[in-house]
């Protein structure tokens, strides 16, 4: 039920904060929901994270909602805030505003019971990762192949330390 109350706080934060000039961000939107759903097949058998049914018939359900509003929409109102001055610790500031809402909302999450961690993950690197998510998201809208190239070693490193190996892959 978490994931339901969150896919429609996004969508209210969106109706407020978001810039109604959508398609401009719409690459990095679908970045982002390619993302998420790209660790939900590579980790499919050796989650770092895992999104429970919660109330709801299936973990399916809240999947999808993340994939399809919580990760889209949240990128629409984190890029339409993004401050427009070139000054670093502006935009070091509203990285971390935004990381701890993230953090906020799964520590939330996690007491609730509509995520567990597993393989050594922990709230501690989901902020560090967060943190690292929003530069990425940035970075992709405004030079999005150089966004799509970086992810890769990212994305690398993180199964790399994790231990995710294609071997534990679908």
């Amino acid at each position: 039920m978490v994931a339901i109350l969150y896919s429609v706080l996004w969508l209210l934060a969106a109706l407020r904060f978001a810039d109604r000039n959508w398609e401009k961000y719409y690459p990095t939107l679908l970045f982002a929901a390619l993302c998420n759903g790209l660790y939900e097949l590579i980790c499919y058998q050796y989650q770092l994270w895992q999104m429970e049914p919660n109330g709801l018939p299936v973990a399916t359900i809240p999947i999808l909602l993340l994939i399809l509003i919580g990760m889209p929409v949240s990128t629409w109102v984190y890029l339409s805030n993004y401050p427009r001055n070139r000054k670093l610790l502006s935009q070091a500031y509203y990285i971390i505003f935004f990381t701890g809402i993230f953090v906020l909302l799964e520590f939330v999450s996690v007491k609730c019971g509509s995520i567990t961690y597993h393989n050594g993950w922990n709230l501690l690197w989901s902020s560090l990762f967060d943190m690292i998510m929003f530069i990425m998201l940035r970075i992709h809208y405004r030079k999005p192949i150089f966004g799509l190239l970086m992810s890769v070693p990212y994305t690398g490193l993180l199964m790399i330390i994790f231990n995710v190996g294609f071997d534990k892959m679908k």
